[in-house]
């Protein structure tokens, strides 16, 4: 059965959280400190002000068993979803956030597929940890290293038939919601930069060669009220993109801030600016799947 999180009211929870991440912090080891103390207590707090998380078994969420990497005893979880009308040949590789795999992903993929015409696959890059504890989310975005979500991925887009150089017509694009954005990033410029990528909320890139190694374009989604990038840092990502001949599409929403897409529902009642959001992500998609130019 589906297990819904506690709900705390913002005194208690801010008293709680802010105790349990001084004590999670401080045992942390000092290599994994880089990820800073004022952006994840930023992250908390955001996360505290959105509806409470749905966790479910994944082996209930999962429909896809993807075999690991080479010579690893790894059996990756997924959910795939198609569109209702058949196709699908070209493919998104979606990510979760720092809660790992649920519902609410999943949600997005059924909605990308149906209103795209692709396949959506979203695989659990934590191997079979799923969290609605914020604290603990935290430790599992800072203990995933990016080498080994690549292998991950690179297992995906193999079993899929999507290696590189071998897709026929086909194409491939790689998106992901907050901590997903950032390994999304990371995997195209460092293993798929024929792929397109879409980052929300995620964490930017700003070195210009390796943004250079793109070979697609790439789509950005942020709040302008995001306590974790700063205004000036999104406007150093627009302009390292450009700098670095990668076409692209990043946008700056005003009035909200981290994690501001929660589901599905805020885009088919028309809320904004989710829907906006939703429309610049699908317009970039579509057009990157039919061969269009410009974004």
């Amino acid at each position: 059965m589906p297990h819904i999180g506690p709900s705390l009211t913002h005194s208690a929870a801010t008293s709680k959280l802010v105790l349990l991440l001084f004590t999670f912090f401080v045992q942390l080891p000092h290599e994994l400190l880089a990820f800073s103390w004022v952006s994840s207590a930023a992250h908390v707090l955001e996360h505290m002000a959105s509806p409470p998380l749905q966790v479910t078994s994944l082996s209930d969420l999962t429909n896809t068993r993807i075999p690991g990497p080479v010579g690893s005893d790894v059996e990756i979880l997924a959910y795939t979803a198609t569109p209702s009308g058949g196709g699908g040949s070209d493919t998104i590789i979606l990510f979760h956030e720092f809660f790992g795999l649920n519902p609410s992903i999943v949600e997005k993929a059924d909605a990308l597929a149906e209103d795209l015409g692709c396949t959506v696959v979203a695989p659990d890059t934590f191997r079979g940890l799923v969290t609605d504890f914020i604290p603990k989310a935290i430790w599992f975005a800072l203990s995933t290293p990016q080498d080994r979500v690549n292998d991950d991925l690179d297992a995906v887009c193999s079993y899929l038939g999507l290696e590189q150089g071998g897709m026929g017509g086909a194409k491939l694009a790689i998106m992901g919601f907050c901590y997903g954005g950032g390994k999304a990033i990371r995997y195209t410029i460092q293993r798929r930069p024929d792929a397109a990528t879409v980052v929300f909320y995620g964490a930017p890139v700003t070195d210009i060669d390796e943004l250079g190694q793109l070979r697609a374009p790439l789509c950005g989604i942020f709040g302008d009220q995001d306590a974790q990038f700063s205004a000036s840092l999104l406007e150093k990502f627009q302009s390292s993109l450009d700098k670095a001949g990668v076409e692209n599409d990043v946008r700056i929403y005003e009035g909200v801030g981290h994690a501001f897409w929660t589901d599905v529902s805020q885009v088919r009642r028309g809320d904004q600016p989710q829907t906006d959001a939703y429309v610049q992500c699908t317009s970039f998609l579509s057009k990157f799947f039919s061969g269009s130019k410009g974004v």
